[in-house]
């Protein structure tokens, strides 16, 4: 699923806007609010309709799943009870938990998990998350509360895409009343409802009283602690410091450079994931000149990662030569640091020199008379903008000149599949080898990649092999691939850094680095 971070900060009682530019109306606020800030406003609470990682933060408060996974990565029942396999492993029977309402007081039955799945694979849908699944091929109703899933072909990470908050199901009465306005209009199953929504502002959700969680590793098994969620859009890094500071947060994950300011006063804590599962990395067009491997190997030897992780994330990670994040099971260091590309600018000036980019006027190189004057597209979001700073001064130093042009996700991402850029930084977070499958299996998730029969294969066993060993084995070999053909240009994982008050319980994430809303509460409540 797409980079970015979207849950930054959780507050309490508040009463009033947090700056001028965000004033509220002054209000009486829930005695048990919880208040998270959003970097942007989601583009729809349609799951099954988008890979943000902003709208799938929004989904985990509304959708339970059907299963979620454990703190050893295996999945355990959660609206399912029950589930078995086929014997060529292409089958999945899903036996649903009785009694599951969805927040309009349908049922959750098979009927409704057929609909959810049908909907991804309609075409007409257009869904983006039908290429995570693509193995999908139908879902069936056997009874009122058994479902099958059928795929063509064995698949490694069914189990671990289920417990995403994409895969939570709608309610299909909703659905159907709603129409195109559904995305406004969510109705799932988890333990809050859908209030309100005041686009570029705030999105509003309550309690669900009928609420039971089933989960085992749950604090709290019913109802929620918190009557009201608010996700306020403060795309401003400051304001959500401030808030932190004078308490009407309890919770950020801010940008790192201030968590040093906060660590050492006791009125706060800090907690820091380091088995975090993302990936900051560069792509390539492969539109002329970037077909050349020769370029993207000098491109890739003039980056500094160092600096980047110091400048975006203040250390708190790791570079990472590696096409996989080094917190999913499968990440082979041995890989990186054979077949990587480590910061070298001599080899990078080298690698340009001998590919015919010579060094010509103000310090500039060119080819045939081209100069080396390319386009770097992101997505807009502080962290991104102190690596492009980076990125700009590293090619710069090796006679490259490169300009910058960053969205918001929703416009960023599909552009890619537009000409008009050479090269993009990006950052996916997913929970399985299988990313490199979705973004890499030729033509690749922006449909650019040459086609390569071996690289098709590797990546078709990645999210087909079921034997732990034989799928490590593949997923060594995917790495070594893709590092081979320079398709990727990995940089760095970074942490995910969390300042708490004091005063906050139960704010943990689990292995999908998903917080249990239901557990969340203060001290004094």
């Amino acid at each position: 699923m797409p980079t970015r971070r979207s849950l930054l900060a959780l507050s309490t009682l508040a009463t009033s806007g947090l700056t001028a530019t965000h004033a509220r109306p002054a209000q009486a606020a829930s005695a048990k609010e919880l208040r998270y800030r959003l970097i942007e406003d989601p583009e729809s609470l349609y799951s099954g309709q988008s890979v943000s990682l902003t709208v799938n933060t929004c989904l985990n408060f509304l959708h339970d799943r059907l299963v979620y996974i454990d703190a050893e990565g295996k999945p355990q029942p959660w609206l399912a009870e029950s589930w078995s396999f086929s014997e060529d492993s292409r089958q999945i029977t899903f036996k649903l938990r009785p009694g599951t309402k969805f927040h309009d007081g349908t049922d959750l039955d098979a009927a409704a998990v057929k609909f959810h799945f049908d909907t991804i694979l309609d075409p007409k849908a257009a869904s983006p998350v039908r290429g995570q699944i693509a193995a999908l091929d139908s879902c069936d109703v056997l009874d009122l509360l058994t479902v099958r899933l059928s795929f063509s072909r064995p698949f490694a990470a069914a189990m671990i895409l289920l417990a995403s908050p994409t895969y939570g199901v709608n309610s299909p009465t909703a659905v159907q009343k709603a129409g195109r306005q559904y995305g406004r209009r969510p109705v799932g199953t988890g333990p809050f409802m859908f209030k309100s929504w005041s686009a570029g502002s705030e999105i509003v959700l309550v309690r669900n009283p009928r609420y039971r969680q089933l989960r085992p590793d749950a604090v709290n098994k019913g109802a929620p602690f918190a009557d009201q969620i608010t996700l306020s859009v403060l795309p401003e890094e400051g304001v959500a410091f401030s808030a932190l500071q004078t308490g009407e947060l309890s919770a950020a994950e801010l940008q790192t450079d201030t968590v040093d300011r906060l660590r050492q006063d006791p009125r706060f804590a800090v907690v820091i994931d380091d088995k975090a599962k993302n990936l900051v990395f560069m792509e390539f067009s492969f539109r002329p000149p970037f077909d050349d491997r020769a370029l993207r190997d000098a491109v890739s030897h003039a980056i500094d990662r160092e600096a980047i992780l110091r400048a975006s994330y203040s250390g708190y990670g790791r570079i990472n030569l590696n096409p996989l994040s080094s917190g999913i099971p499968g990440y082979d260091a041995a890989i990186g640091t054979q077949y990587g590309t480590p910061y070298d600018p001599e080899k990078a000036k080298a690698l340009l020199a001998a590919a015919g980019w010579q060094p010509a006027a103000g310090g500039l190189r060119a080819k045939d008379g081209k100069p080396a004057k390319f386009a770097i597209r992101s997505y807009a979001n502080p962290a991104t903008d102190r690596a492009l700073a980076v990125i700009q001064s590293n090619l710069a130093a090796v006679g490259i000149e490169v300009s910058v042009s960053t969205a918001d996700w929703g416009t960023f991402y599909p552009s890619l599949l537009r000409e008009g850029w050479d090269m993009t930084l990006n950052r996916w977070t997913y929970s399985d080898p299988l990313v490199m499958t979705n973004l890499f299996r030729p033509p690749g998730h922006r449909r650019n990649l040459p086609a390569d029969e071996e690289l098709t294969r590797l990546l078709t066993a990645v999210d087909s092999t079921l034997d732990p060993a034989e799928r490590q084995k593949v997923v060594s070999e995917s790495q070594k691939a893709l590092l081979e053909r320079r398709l990727i240009l990995p940089i760095l994982t970074s942490d995910q850094v969390t300042i708490t008050q004091a005063g906050l319980q139960n704010y943990k994430f689990d292995y999908l680095n998903q917080i249990l809303h239901g557990d969340v509460r203060m001290s004094d409540w």
